[in-house]
This record gives C-alpha cells, structure tokens and sequence, in this order.
C-alpha cells in the first residue's frame, strides 16, 4: 500500500485518515492502513484504534474488536475510557448486556476511571431492557464518586420510569434535575407525556404542554402524535384534531404518524369520505402510508360495512409490498362476517393461518360468532377447541354465541 521509503506521517493526519476511513465504510482498508505504519516503527494512538473499534461495532464484528483490545494491550498504548464507552454503547443497541458489563468491569480493572458518558451509556442499557434497579445501583455509583450526572442521565431514567408507568418516581427526579440547576428539555418532556398519555391522564400531558410553550420549548412532531393519540384513546377526538391543526400551523411537518392518526379519528367518527381525503392528500404530498394507515382504512371500511372498499385497500397494500398482518386479516375477518359471508371470512381465517399470521383471541371469536349465527355449531365448536388447544383464553362473546349457534340448531329442527 505505501511506498518503500521512508514515511514521514505524524500521529494526528494519521488518525484522521484512518477514521475517515472508517466513516466511509472501508474499515479493512483502515486496519491495513495502520498495520503498515506500525510495522515501519509508527507509534499508533489511542484515537486510531477507537475509529476502527467504533467501525467493527457498527458492523457487528465483536471478534475483530477483541483482536483490537488485544493488540492495544500488546503494544501499550495509552489506553482510554471512551474504548469502552463505544463497546459499552454497541452492546446496549444490540441487547448484549454481558458483553457490556464485561466491557465496564475490563475498565475499572485497567484503572480507568469510569465518566458520566460511560455510566450514562450501562443505565441507558438498563432502562431498555426493564432492569430499573440495575439503573438506579449506577446512578448512586455514580453520584458517590463524584460524578455529576446531567440532562442526559436524569431524561434516560426519567424516561425508564415512564415507560413502565411509574410516574410518581419520574416526577420525584424531576424534582431532584431541578434542585440541581438542571433544565427539562423536550426528551424529557416527551417522556413524560408520553407516560401519562399511556395511563390515559390527558388533563397532566395537556398541562405538562402549556408549561412547554410556557418556557418557550417548541414542540415537535413526536410530542403532538403522542398527545392526539392519548386524546384520541380517551375519545376526545375534537381536541386530538385541535392538537394536530395546530402542529401544521406552527409549521411542524406532517408525518406517518399524524397522518394516520388524523385518519383513525375520521375512521371512529366513521366519517371514510373525510378519511380517504386525508390518505390520497398524505401520498399527494410525500408522506408514504405504512401498514398501520393502511390497517386503519380497511378497519374503518368494515366497520361501515364497505368490504369491497376494504379489499381495495388490502390489494393495494400488498401491490406495495405490504404483507397483511394480524390486524388487517382481523378487521377483513370481522367484517365479512358482519355481513354475511362467512365463508369468505373462513377462507380468510385459513388464509392467514396459513402464513403462520395469529390469530389472536379477537379473530377466533368473531370467525366463531360468525359460523354461530349461520348454525354452524359444528365448525364452531372446531375451532373453539382449536383456539383452546393453541393457549388462547376464550371470553363470553366467544360462549355465547357456541350458545347462540346450538339455539339455532334446535329453531331450525322444530320448523
């Protein structure tokens, strides 16, 4: 790769060459690069090996990065804590808890003393996979050391808590963040109301958004899709659509999301006519539909008794590269037998069975009710057992109608 002479790169347009590299996805490119200049008596750094350790990460290639901390070891070189933040912080994104707590306990027995980031990164881990006190065991680590936890910190395990529904200890940190000096930002914020909007107390997440624009935080998409899905949760849809014209007015874009939920609310108020313009305005101005918009469509189409509608939406999905999911195969399955085709909801039924999609209990027993009605009882009990048999919990509906369709049966014989 280089030429037989002498070589005369310093330390720091090294690393900036190897980590250039690296950003660009030539990592082996990298690895040669500076495997050549050390064996012509270059003393690599420390910067070098963490560009190439934070490239093989993102490629999931953990054996390469061991070789890595080897090689550093080998050689001596200055070793630093953000090596094994960047281990730390890839194997939270992959869930690999071990490897990281391995990599955090490598650091403290090196002497490396751990920093804010490095134990901002272990408690971010925690909190996603639900090991709060894990999370918590670090933060006062952390805090006994010295260290001064930030925005950052606090908004993850504020975050953590509200996520699993424990508001009152989010609010206990928010007290704790604000004691210390420190600023609610829009993370937190959107963590909290999204907490609150998940246990459905929509008069907290309407106040926690006057304080927002009180302090002059500008709300972004994300905050006014999680506030008109909460109002649209509880059913208070006028203010959902006060919420979403609003976000347009300050000039935040429409996405996926608001589209979709703006579509929902016309498919409950089952105004389809208001709801199709939304769809075609969404495609019309670049916002692709997801299998969610899609669903909420076929949904409301059923519910209104419009199956051929609904069928229209499926086709086009699929024409998309959309496979139907639980959901869709329900609402079709639901509404054909609404409306009297069973046997096409039972073709249906077996149609998603048959590509291993569900079904959950909501599709058995509409299928069930269905066959019920048109007397079917031996079908119907077929599947009840089968629905059974597959640990699904039948509900009343499901009993009744097994009632229902043996009721039938006897009016049927006495004519």
């Amino acid at each position: 790769m280089l030429e037989s002479k002498a070589v005369d790169v310093s330390v720091y347009a090294t690393a900036i060459v190897v980590d250039g590299l690296c950003k660009n996805g030539d990592v082996d490119v990298a690895r040669r690069l500076l495997d050549e200049l050390c064996e012509r008596g270059w003393a690599a750094n420390i910067a070098s090996y963490n560009s190439l350790v934070k490239a093989y990460l993102e490629k999931g290639d953990t054996s390469s990065v061991d070789l890595i901390l080897s090689e550093i070891d080998e050689k001596g070189i200055g070793q630093s804590i953000r090596t094994y933040t960047l281990i730390v912080d890839a194997c939270s994104k992959s869930g690999d808890i071990d490897r990281a707590e391995k990599a955090f306990h490598m650091a403290r027995d090196k002497g490396l003393a751990a920093d804010v980031w490095l134990y901002t990164t272990m408690i971010k881990m925690y909190c996603r996979a639900n090991k709060m006190k894990q999370a918590f065991a670090l933060f006062d680590e952390c805090v006994n050391k010295g260290l001064q936890p930030n925005e950052r910190t606090y908004g993850i395990l504020i975050d953590g808590l509200a996520k699993h529904g424990q508001m009152y200890a989010a609010e206990m940190l928010i007290d704790e963040l604000q004691k210390k000096g420190l600023k609610l930002n829009l993370i937190i914020f959107n963590s909290l109301i999204h907490g609150y909007c998940k246990k459905g107390n929509l008069d907290k997440v309407l106040k926690l958004q006057e304080t927002m624009e009180k302090n002059g935080l500008k709300l972004d998409a994300f905050t006014c899709n999680t506030i008109a899905h909460g109002l649209f949760n509880v059913d208070r849809c006028n203010e959902a659509k006060i919420v979403l014209n609003k976000m347009v007015e300050q000039g935040i874009a429409p996405n996926m999301v608001t589209y979709t939920t703006l579509i929902h609310i016309y498919c409950k108020e089952g105004d389809m006519v208001e709801a199709r313009r939304i769809f075609r305005d969404m495609e019309s101005k670049g916002v692709s539909p997801g299998p969610a918009t899609y669903n909420v469509m076929i949904d409301g189409y059923c519910k209104k008794g419009k199956i051929r509608e609904a069928e229209r939406f499926r086709k086009e999905m699929e024409k998309k590269g959309m496979e139907p999911d639980l959901y869709t195969y329900t609402s079709l399955v639901h509404g054909h037998c609404c409306h009297g085709k069973v046997d096409v909801a039972v073709k249906l039924f077996e149609e998603m069975k048959g590509k291993r999609v569900g079904p959950s209990v909501v599709t058995y027993t509409a299928i069930i009710s269905g066959l019920s009605k048109e007397g079917r009882s031996e079908e119907a009990f077929r599947l009840y057992e089968e629905m059974v048999d597959s640990g699904l919990s039948p509900d009343d509906t499901v009993y009744s109608s097994l009632v229902g369709s043996l009721h039938t049966i006897k009016e049927e014989t006495r004519e």
